[in-house]
């Protein structure tokens, strides 16, 4: 409906113009919106002072010129008024309402979406990322359901998207899992060896033991550590990439590409972005990075920069935060970073700068990390060092996801890998089931704190939002069934005498929301908010629980047929774009659930 009403207004400005009366070489992008107030019509459009400028003309005199010119309109509009400073408010006749039923049954699975990799853009959305050291546990859940969402988002707008997940395969944690495994492994022949502290004591570390015993036998009992070290670690992390994997397909959740921190350094390319940064002019050598105001910076005591200060003492520095253009800092950073220690080794920041450089060295247009909050300090690290090699911070984005308290009767689901207690995300999801989990994690925006209860999302009631989201599916799936069990099935195919048939206010309106939905998609796909997709569907499931209460004395199924047929080919064409916008956020459609006790 809304590009109905752009074309209309696009073919008069063109009209016009051929005419005579208007000149203009460039008319700027117009919005066609919905009204906030229904009594100011059904489409409201800011072409008249958007074009005022280009055309020359007051807004209100294009208003005037435009609505008495109308090109297209006879069988779209019946009226259009002219409001305020200039806006168009349209108020259209009764066919174009009608006419989406049908346009969304033509569509059928791709409604809603643009064609595939039809803007031309390559998006990578990195995510999970979870330290190859353990399973994937609820304190990545959200992250996870948010990545993959927004992939999904920004796939159905029409880009080509890559998901990656970044594996942290070197230095020191995988070195402490290496020889967690060891120990382990030791243990299975009756060696009286002890974890330490820092160490992994989870059941997970033995079952990968175990793996390892059946493949090598005590092969690696007697080698030195050069050898078993890098074989325990290879181990470890094939078992947990493994379990990582599989975690991941319960959640229905699939990445293209794992990419190796590793490779970084084997390949030489954190060396190498050392280099870029040296010949660009913003590094230096020095015993204490420089800051953007004056003083020396007071760490938390227990913050991992105080307890490691001293590594930071001398090397090479990165102008993250004093770096200048026009004698101003532009950077975001408060202090420059070191990237390379005193003894020439890289830090944990060169590595991941050198593995942005490659994202965009493979040809992505946006680069999309989702992290958790927890990791906002390293946000402004990475923009600027993204900014100083040359590449425009525009082009990557950060999603921070908050952390979720997720309870079980009142009392919070606690996670401690080292500790044992893991709580991982494959147990949610046998518990609560992952439509739900998908569901709770991506209700609220991204950077809102929240909790829910276990107990509360079991519940098959209305009350339960989750329930109430996809019974709105089911209800349609039951009527167009109950039609095919009385002999009135839906034909497929409405004619445009049955569906002239809808015509009721509460029809109209959920018409018009159906056609909105590929707007939704591409407006919560440019914020990166999955979230609206999941508000359109609220609202639409609630105007037809509402309709579907109110004229229960009217029913769907009727002795009236034409009418019949015009309203399952509403429902046909709700059900369709419900299916459609759950699929966008990898939500299910049930075809069948149990009434809630209240009906």
């Amino acid at each position: 409906m809304k590009q109905q009403v752009k074309a209309v207004v696009d073919a008069t400005l063109a009209a016009l113009k051929a005419a005579g009366a208007l000149s203009y070489e460039v008319i700027p992008p117009y919005s066609v919106e919905v009204p906030k107030n229904p009594e100011h019509g059904d489409w409201s459009c800011n072409v008249a002072m958007v074009a005022s400028k280009a055309t020359g003309k007051k807004s209100v005199e294009l208003a005037d010129l435009l609505i008495g010119n109308l090109v297209d309109a006879s069988k779209l509009v019946v009226a259009v008024e002219k409001a305020g400073p200039g806006f168009l408010n349209f108020r259209l006749a009764d066919v174009a309402f009608q006419s989406v039923a049908r346009e969304v049954l033509k569509a059928g699975e791709g409604f809603g979406r643009q064609p595939p990799r039809s803007t031309g853009k390559k998006v990578m959305v990195e995510f999970v990322s979870a330290n190859p050291t353990g399973p994937v546990h609820i304190g990545h859940a959200r992250g996870a359901f948010m990545g993959d969402a927004l992939s999904r988002l920004l796939d159905a707008a029409g880009h080509e998207v890559i998901r990656e997940f970044y594996i942290n395969d070197y230095g020191r944690q995988v070195e402490t899992l290496g020889r967690t495994v060891y120990k382990r492994y030791q243990q299975l022949f009756g060696a009286d060896v002890q974890l330490v502290e820092g160490e992994y004591p989870a059941e997970y570390v033995i079952d990968i033991a175990k793996t390892w015993k059946a493949e090598v036998g005590d092969s690696m009992l007697t080698r030195p550590e050069s050898e078993w070290l890098p074989r325990a670690i290879e181990v470890g992390i094939a078992e947990n990439l493994k379990a990582i994997r599989a975690t991941l397909a319960l959640a229905n959740i699939s990445h293209d590409v794992f990419f190796s921190e590793r490779s970084l350094h084997e390949s030489g390319k954190v060396r190498a972005v050392v280099d870029v940064y040296r010949a660009r002019g913003v590094t230096y050598e020095a015993e204490v990075g420089e800051r953007k105001t004056k003083g020396e910076k007071v760490r938390d005591a227990e913050s991992k920069a105080a307890k490691f200060a001293d590594r930071q003492l001398g090397g090479t520095f990165l102008r993250t935060a004093t770096y200048e253009e026009n004698g101003k800092y532009v950077l975001k950073d408060e202090e420059d970073r070191v990237i390379l220690r005193h003894d020439g080794t890289p830090v944990y920041l060169t590595a991941d700068l050198a593995y942005h450089k490659d994202k965009f060295d493979r040809g992505v247009d946006l680069a999309i990390d989702v992290f958790g909050a927890d990791h906002a300090g390293h946000v402004p690290r990475i923009q600027s060092g993204v900014r100083l090699l040359g590449i425009d911070e525009k082009r990557l984005k950060f999603v921070l996801v908050q952390i979720v308290s997720i309870q079980r009767g009142g009392e919070e689901v606690k996670v401690s890998k080292r500790k044992g207690t893991v709580f991982e995300l494959k147990d949610l999801i046998e518990e609560a089931g992952a439509d739900v989990c998908r569901f709770i994690f991506l209700m609220k925006t991204a950077n809102a704190q929240f909790a829910f209860d276990l107990a509360d999302v079991a519940k098959q009631s209305k009350d339960n939002p989750v329930f109430y989201f996809q019974y709105g599916h089911a209800r349609c799936a039951s009527i167009l069934r109950k039609a095919e069990e009385k002999g009135v099935a839906f034909s497929g195919t409405p004619t445009d005498a049955q569906l002239a048939r809808l015509v009721l206010p509460e029809e109209k309106a959920m018409l018009k929301k159906m056609s909105q939905l590929s707007d939704v998609v591409s407006a919560a796909a440019e914020k990166l908010e999955p979230h609206h997709v999941l508000y359109f569907c609220q609202e639409l499931i609630s105007d037809f629980h509402g309709y579907y209460t109110q004229y229960r004395g009217d029913p769907v199924i009727s002795d009236d047929a034409e009418k019949t047929q015009g309203r399952l080919a509403m429902v046909a064409a709700l059900k369709q774009t419900l299916k459609s916008a759950f699929g966008i956020l990898g939500i299910t459609a049930p075809e069948q659930m149990v009434a809630p006790d209240e009906e």
